[in-house]
C-alpha cells in the first residue's frame, strides 16, 4: 500500500507554466508530470528550450506568475523547492568545464562527497553515514581507482562518471542530465550509458539530449520541444525518430576566396614534443607537420591528447618531458614568433564559447562578440575601426546570422551562438584555423550547418586541423588524418592512407 501510495502522484508537476526574461519567453506554456519510475527523453533541437526545462525542474530558476509548479517526493505537496535540492540531481558536460578551469587538483572522491551538500566542491566536514554513502556508489559503478584520482589527470569521460557518482550519492529521487553523454568517445559513451542504467535504478531519470546514442536505454518516455513548447509526446521510439540526422533548410553564403600568400613553409611543426603534468605524460615524442594546402581531422578517445596538440600550437601550454627526450619544439606559420603567430590563428571550441559568455554574463552582443575577434580578447576593449566594424557584419551574414547583430549571446539557441564564435575567429583573417570538437553540443541541423560551413572555408583556402572523435565529422576537404591513442600517435598520413587500413566504425 505505501509504495502505491507513492506512485499514485507526480513527482513534479507544471501547469501553465511560462518563463520569460527581459519581454523574451524563453518557455511555455508547458504542463507536464514526472511520474517516478517513469523515465523521460527531453529531446528538441538547439534553443528548444530543453535546458531551461530542465532549471524548471530543478528549481533553478522561478516560473512566471500564473504557472503552477509543485513538487511532491513522498511528503506532501509544495510549491517550492525548499529542502528538496539535494533529492534533485544533476549531471550536465557544463559542469565539466569548472572543474577542469578551477579544481584539476581536487580528488574524486571528495567532488562526490559534495553532491551531498549541492556544491562543487567540498566545503565542510562529511559525516560518517555520508562517507560511507560515497564509498557504497563508488564500489556501484565501480569506480574505486576513479575516486582516488586528481581530476586533471582523468579523461572527460572519468571525470564525467565522477559527476555521475557525486550526483546518485544522495540517492535523489529525480537526475536530470543536461547532454550527458556530450563530449564523449564511443568507449566512454558506452560505458557512462551503463553507469545510467544502474542509475535509473535509483532516481527517476530526465534525459536532455539531441544525439540518438544519448539516450538512455531504460528512457520509456519522450517529451518534444520546439520553440519553448512541448509540442508532442510519446516514447522512446518518438524521440529516436526526432533525433535523426538532418539536412538544415538553410545555407550559409558564398565565401570569399582566402586571399592569404602561402608564403611560409610549414604552418605548425613538431618536433619530438612531449608533454608531462603533474608525473602524467600525455604526449610521447610527436612529430607533426601541417603544410600549406593541407587540411587535418585529428581522431582519438578521451584523454588521447588531441586538444593538448591544439594548446602546444596557441601556446596555452609549453613542451615538457622528464628524460633524456628533451623539451622537444613547437613552431608556428613557418617559424613566427608567439606574439606575432596568435594573432594569426583563430580558435573554436564549445569551452570558448561557455567561458566566454558566462565571462561577460552572456550579455554580450553578437557583433561585440565577432568584433573581438580583432583583438583575440574577451568582450570589446576599445572602439572599433570602421573596416573592422564594416568586416564583422559581413562575417556575421557569411554564417548567416546578420539579423542577430544586436542581439545578446543569452537569447541565441547553442547552435547560433558557436555559428558567432566561427566568425569571431575569421574576422581578423587567420592563416590557420584550429577547431577542437567544433561539433559537441549541436543537434542535427546546427551540425550540418557547421559542417558546411566548415568545408566553404577549406574550399576559400583557409587551412584547418580539427579536433574530434567523431569520424563522421570528416568533411570532403579533409586531406590529412592524424589518429591518437594514450598521447601517442598510432597512424599520421594522407586520408586514402587513413581509409585504407584504418577500420571505418572508428571514432563513430
Amino acid at each position: 500500500m505505501k509504495v502505491k501510495n507513492v506512485l499514485m502522484h507526480p513527482l513534479i508537476q507544471l501547469e501553465g507554466v511560462s518563463v520569460r526574461r527581459n519581454g523574451t519567453r524563453l518557455v511555455g506554456s508547458l504542463s507536464m508530470q514526472l511520474l517516478r519510475g517513469e523515465h523521460v527523453a527531453v529531446v528538441g533541437h538547439n534553443g528548444s528550450g530543453k535546458t531551461t526545462l530542465l532549471k524548471l525542474l530543478r528549481g533553478d530558476i522561478l516560473p512566471d506568475p500564473g504557472g503552477v509548479r509543485v513538487y511532491d517526493l513522498g511528503d506532501g505537496p509544495q510549491p517550492t523547492v525548499l529542502g528538496l535540492r539535494q533529492r534533485i540531481g544533476l549531471v550536465s558536460a557544463d559542469m565539466q568545464d569548472f572543474y577542469f578551469l578551477h579544481a584539476r587538483r581536487s580528488v574524486g572522491r571528495t567532488v562526490v562527497l559534495a553532491g551531498f551538500f549541492d556544491t562543487p566542491l567540498l566545503y565542510e566536514q562529511a559525516s560518517p553515514q555520508q562517507e560511507a554513502a560515497a564509498d557504497e556508489i563508488i564500489a556501484l559503478l565501480g569506480i574505486e581507482e576513479l575516486a582516488a584520482s586528481e581530476l586533471g589527470t582523468l579523461s572527460t569521460g572519468q571525470v564525467r562518471k565522477l559527476l555521475i557518482a557525486r550526483a546518485l550519492a544522495p540517492r535523489p529521487d529525480i537526475l536530470l542530465l543536461d547532454e550527458c553523454l556530450e563530449g564523449l568517445d564511443v568507449v566512454s559513451r558506452a560505458e557512462v550509458l551503463s553507469l545510467l542504467d544502474t542509475a535509473g535504478e535509483i532516481s527517476t531519470l530526465v534525459c536532455a539530449a539531441h544525439r540518438i546514442g544519448d539516450v538512455p536505454h531504460s528512457v520509456n518516455r519522450a517529451v518534444i520541444m520546439h520553440g519553448g513548447r512541448i509540442i508532442m509526446e510519446g516514447d522512446r521510439e518518438d524521440a529516436l525518430e526526432l533525433l535523426q540526422e538532418s539536412e538544415p533548410d538553410v545555407v550559409a553564403c558564398e565565401l570569399p576566396v582566402h586571399n592569404e600568400v602561402d608564403d611560409v613553409e610549414f604552418l605548425v611543426r613538431m618536433k619530438n614534443v612531449s608533454v608531462v603534468s603533474g608525473g602524467v605524460r600525455f604526449l610521447h615524442s610527436v612529430n607533426w607537420t601541417v603544410l600549406p594546402g593541407e587540411n587535418w581531422i585529428i581522431l582519438g578517445d578521451n584523454g588521447a591528447g588531441k586538444s593538448t596538440l591544439l594548446k602546444l600550437i596557441l601556446s596555452e601550454i609549453a613542451p615538457y618531458a622528464d628524460d633524456a627526450q628533451g623539451l622537444g619544439v613547437v613552431e608556428r606559420l613557418g617559424g613566427m614568433p608567439m606574439d606575432k603567430a596568435r594573432p594569426r590563428i583563430g580558435f573554436v571550441s564549445p569551452a570558448l564559447q561557455t567561458g566566454y559568455g558566462r565571462e561577460l554574463a552572456w550579455e554580450v552582443t553578437a557583433l561585440e562578440t565577432v568584433l573581438s575577434g580583432y583583438r583575440g580578447s574577451v568582450g570589446m576593449l576599445d572602439e572599433p575601426e570602421s573596416a573592422e566594424l564594416l568586416g564583422a557584419q559581413d562575417w556575421l551574414a557569411r554564417v548567416g546570422l546578420a539579423e542577430l547583430a544586436d542581439r545578446p549571446l543569452r537569447r541565441m539557441s547553442y547552435g547560433q551562438q558557436r555559428r558567432i564564435l566561427l566568425a569571431r575567429a575569421m574576422a581578423s583573417n587567420p592563416r590557420l584555423l584550429l577547431l577542437d570538437e567544433p561539433m559537441a553540443g549541436l543537434d542535427s541541423v546546427s551540425r550540418s550547418l557547421m559542417l558546411g560551413l566548415l568545408q566553404q572555408l577549406a574550399d576559400s583556402g583557409v587551412p584547418l586541423v580539427m579536433v574530434t572523435h567523431h569520424v563522421e565529422d570528416r568533411i570532403a576537404a579533409i586531406n590529412h588524418v592524424m589518429v591518437m591513442e594514450r598521447g601517442k600517435q598510432i597512424f599520421c598520413g594522407t586520408r586514402e592512407e587513413f581509409e585504407g587500413s584504418v577500420p571505418m566504425g572508428m571514432g563513430s
